[in-house]
């Protein structure tokens, strides 16, 4: 009998702390490092739920909380300019989000550690043309086709933010490029096609024609 009670007494106590943890009640609390929070808190003065935090340096946080981290749909604010908002995960953007940088470029796509882009995305560049398709931390690696401000554009492969691969270059003039590339530049067999229709097949060594391939 007195086992009994001992145990029924365990569970109420964890039941009891339980509730306390995770019980919200709207409140604005200042902590000790100078952050200012208006919103939901648990029974620790952790944030979970809704609510505004407000940091010494001048950026805030608005959206969802557990814990006392970022979780859930929320933008951050940096005062220096830019945001970041879109779904948290412990502290950190996960899944679908967008930054805004102080520049005005705007990257949209899956994040997997903050902001780190990994996965299809695009970014779009304040002072004209974007890039659209694999990213690899932050950066386009994979398939993607980027359109620059002079109406140039290239689709192909692209490593860690470099042309590379097979793909294909068209110049603002009409003259397009058509084969491998490697850090940037022609490299290996490919076709170039001037803007008067001439055609030059050749093997191509860091951007310059190193062997013809039709004489």
């Amino acid at each position: 009998m007195r086992t009994l009670r001992y145990l029924i007494g365990i569970v109420l106590t964890a039941l009891l702390f339980s509730q306390f943890a995770t019980a919200q009640i709207s409140k604005s609390y200042k902590y000790k490092n100078g952050n200012i929070y208006e919103g939901e808190i648990d029974g620790w003065t952790r944030p979970s739920g809704y609510g505004t935090m407000r940091f010494p340096n001048g950026d805030r946080y608005d959206g969802y909380w557990k814990k006392g981290m970022y979780h859930g749909e929320g933008t951050y604010t940096y005062a220096a300019g830019g945001r970041c908002e879109g779904n948290w995960e412990k502290g950190k953007m996960v899944g679908k989000g967008t930054i805004v940088f102080p520049n005005g470029d705007v990257i949209e796509g899956e994040f997997t550690n903050g902001d780190t882009q990994t996965g299809n995305g695009k970014i779009t560049f304040a002072k004209g043309g974007y890039y659209e398709g694999d990213f690899n931390d932050g950066v386009p690696h994979g398939k993607g086709h980027r359109v620059w401000p002079n109406g140039a554009t290239y689709t192909g492969g692209w490593h860690m933010g470099a042309m590379s691969g097979q793909g294909e270059y068209v110049f603002e003039t009409g003259a397009k490029y058509t084969g491998f590339w490697a850090n940037g530049l022609y490299n290996g067999e490919g076709t170039y096609t001037d803007s008067q229709g001439r055609v030059t097949h050749a093997i191509y060594k860091d951007g310059k024609v190193w062997r013809k391939l039709d004489e």
